[in-house]
């Protein structure tokens, strides 16, 4: 049973591993997997010929050591896979280059160890054997290629798009893993190497991946791999090692100079490609991961024909791989901090944005409904050619039957159907709306692919890159434009959080009711100034300022607005009552260049509204939400502030502050989409904000 669950276990890691990464691979990823499995065992090798320069009288002690020497520095593509995830560090940069160098490696590692199989076979048994086994073994490659991968597409095409594999097509792959196991096992090699096999054949993700993954994930990870991990400690016998003997005593200092090398390495091309130190150290440490995957293969080499490897050594290498599982996950804890590169105090906001500058937003997509919502946003702000907007539009999805992230650039790819089918309608309402602007506003579509809790790595890192000035969140509830709620995500409001605390730059949350919504009847390439222009009608935009950082950038984004010739925009401040110092001299320098624009523009005006306390300002904005169809607010305000005094007991959502939570709510009957800002943070190369 214990095997039975170690082989369901590969065959599940083949299923979620996407070899077409290796193609996706930079140099730095070949270099860093190749060297780092290299080095560290001819350093090994090299020890253990000065130890035993005369193999011939010590053959079972050299023996023992040189599977030191090969085992102790492979990383295993899963093992450095559950580590990241369980670090939420998958989708990081870091994640990325560590997955793509461990999967160089093992495919080296792969390799060899079939070739020394053959070797081994030649050597016993003579060519003839080994020229069937070859064979074999390439016949059933050829056949999983040829035989078993047009089944699986097969499978795929039969299953209607959005609707779940059947019961009988998943059964029919789990027992395809179950001959190619004991073909792979007729043909000479590891029974183990036909269940990875047809896994990887099995195309990653959904429907079919995914489906795999559910059914038979749950049963392997909570009780057969637990089982195995279990049994296989048992099969090591700790009451008669010494750690005095001659034998452990080179074991660990076999695995401390394998381990030392492989991070050396790591920190050296880490400085060569212009890595952080930690970082660099950090790569290596995951590089050294231990697993299931290296319980397993002692187990295989304990119990092969030839008996190689003793009851001691066994234990030895158990044990150095539990200390280097414990080890490596608070070393990296310890020395990476992904907020780090968002340090500096560069300004991407749009406070420091010229007028004639051109804006970059980053829209993020969770749902459908989110593309129009995202599009009629971007043509409010009113691109001009003389102030021209860059829009990035992230499709972001859940990462479901694969064991690594996924990042597509569809300005890059747009030509590959393969890929279009991740976020086809994205794809298609954002080149339509690009084409119907063209001069005036550029577009690049993205999808990123990855796990829930480190999603936000994909927004902030393409934010970084890009310089941004704006990051776009949807609101994780879906609002009727009576303002009750639709449906509500929780994830989806975790991964709003997450990027509110982490942004490189401004973020907003977009609370849309439908009116940037178009309905069923309306084309998606019209946007909603189109349909106003086409009847007559005004966009009307109201800016609700108190005062402090997060207002003054909520006006600088509606100063933009009122530059089209279809939106109105009313400035609306809320003065305390009986206080004429709760202005600081940004907010006063700020509200100034607004009366200035109001006095000559018909598209902006200025008034001033003075509320007593929380419970006034309440009325008075229920008493608004009829007359516009978007209200921009600041997410926070001075602790102090009359104006929201006795609101704060009462807001649950927090990451749209004391005004946003309030407009937000259903008691509001607000029938108006909500757009809440909130400046740039800035960091410490600590993580820390200042």
């Amino acid at each position: 049973m214990a095997m039975m669950g170690y082989t369901l276990s590969l065959f599940l890691i083949g299923v979620k591993m996407d070899l077409r990464i290796m193609w996706r691979t930079g140099k730095r990823a070949y270099v860093i997997g190749v060297l780092g499995l290299v080095a560290p065992i001819v350093v090994s090798f090299s020890i253990i010929l000065l130890l035993y320069p005369n193999r011939g009288k010590h053959k079972e002690m050299a023996s023992d050591l040189t599977i030191n020497a090969v085992t102790m520095p492979l990383a295993h593509f899963p093992v450095v896979a559950c580590l990241l995830s369980d670090l939420d560090l998958l989708n990081s940069e870091l994640g990325r280059l560590s997955l793509s160098s461990t999967l160089t490696g093992e495919l080296v590692s792969i390799s060899v160890i079939m070739l020394i199989t053959l070797a081994t076979t030649g050597a016993r048994k003579g060519l003839s054997q080994v020229i069937i086994q070859s064979v074999s073994t390439v016949g059933f490659v050829l056949t999983g290629v040829f035989v078993m991968r047009p089944f699986m597409k097969w499978i795929i095409k039969r299953t209607p798009k959005g609707r779940p594999v059947k019961e009988l097509y998943v059964m029919a792959v789990f027992l395809t893993m179950l001959l190619g196991a004991a073909g792979t096992s007729l043909a000479g090699q590891f029974v183990l190497l036909g269940a990875f096999i047809v896994g990887a054949l099995v195309p990653d993700g959904p429907p079919l991946g995914s489906a795999l993954v559910d059914k038979f994930g749950s049963f392997s990870a909570g009780i057969l791999e637990p089982f195995f991990v279990t049994t296989s400690v048992m099969r090591a016998d700790f009451s008669n090692l010494s750690w005095r003997s001659k034998l452990s005593r080179q074991h660990v200092l076999l695995a401390f100079t394998g381990f030392s090398t492989k991070i050396i390495i790591c920190l050296l091309c880490g400085l060569c490609n212009n890595m952080a130190i930690d970082d660099a150290l950090a790569l290596g440490f995951i590089m050294c991961s231990k697993g299931i995957v290296d319980l397993g293969g002692f187990i295989l080499v304990k119990e092969s024909e030839g008996q190689v490897l003793s009851k001691d050594s066994f234990a030895v290498l158990i044990f150095l791989s539990i200390v280097a599982a414990i080890i490596v996950p608070l070393a990296v804890k310890r020395l990476y901090i992904p907020s780090r590169k968002y340090a500096g105090y560069q300004k991407r906001n749009i406070l420091h944005c010229k007028i004639n500058d051109e804006l970059r937003i980053l829209g993020c997509i969770y749902r459908p409904d989110n593309i129009a919502a995202i599009i009629n946003l971007l043509q409010i702000c009113s691109p001009t050619k003389e102030s021209p907007i860059a829009a990035y539009a992230l499709h972001l999805m859940k990462l479901v039957g694969r064991s690594h992230p996924v990042f597509i650039s569809h300005d890059l790819q747009r030509k590959r159907s393969s890929n279009r089918t991740y976020s086809e309608d994205v794809v298609w309402a954002f080149d339509r709306f690009e084409h119907n602007n063209r001069g005036v506003i550029s577009v690049s579509v993205f999808t990123a692919v990855s796990p829930p809790k480190s999603m936000h790595e994909d927004i902030c890192t393409l934010a970084l890159d890009k310089h941004a000035s704006l990051i776009v969140l949807p609101f994780h509830r879906k609002l009727r434009i009576d303002g009750s709620v639709d449906s509500e995500d929780q994830g989806q409001r975790a991964l709003n959080t997450s990027v509110l605390e982490r942004a490189p730059c401004s973020v907003a949350v977009l609370i849309d009711r439908g009116c940037l919504r178009q309905s069923k009847s309306t084309p998606a390439t019209l946007t909603l100034i189109s349909v106003a222009a086409a009847s007559g009608s005004l966009f009307s935009v109201a800016m609700i300022f108190i005062g402090g950082h997060d207002d003054r950038e909520a006006l600088a984004l509606t100063n933009r607005m009122c530059g089209g010739s279809r939106i109105t925009v009313d400035v609306i401040r809320l003065a305390a009552a009986g206080r004429e110092d709760d202005l600081d001299l940004l907010d006063s320098s700020a509200l100034r260049e607004v009366e200035k624009i109001s006095g000559y523009s018909q598209r902006l005006s200025y008034s001033e509204k003075a509320v007593k306390e929380g419970a006034e300002t309440a009325l008075y904005l229920k008493s608004l939400m009829g007359e516009y169809d978007l209200v921009v607010v600041g997410r926070n305000y001075k602790k102090d502030c009359n104006q929201i005094s006795g609101l704060e007991e009462w807001s649950e959502i927090e990451e749209l502050g004391v005004i946003g939570d309030l407009l937000a709510s259903p008691d509001l009957q607000c029938r108006a989409s909500v757009l809440v800002v909130q400046l740039q943070r800035h960091w410490t190369l600590k993580g820390v904000e200042v």
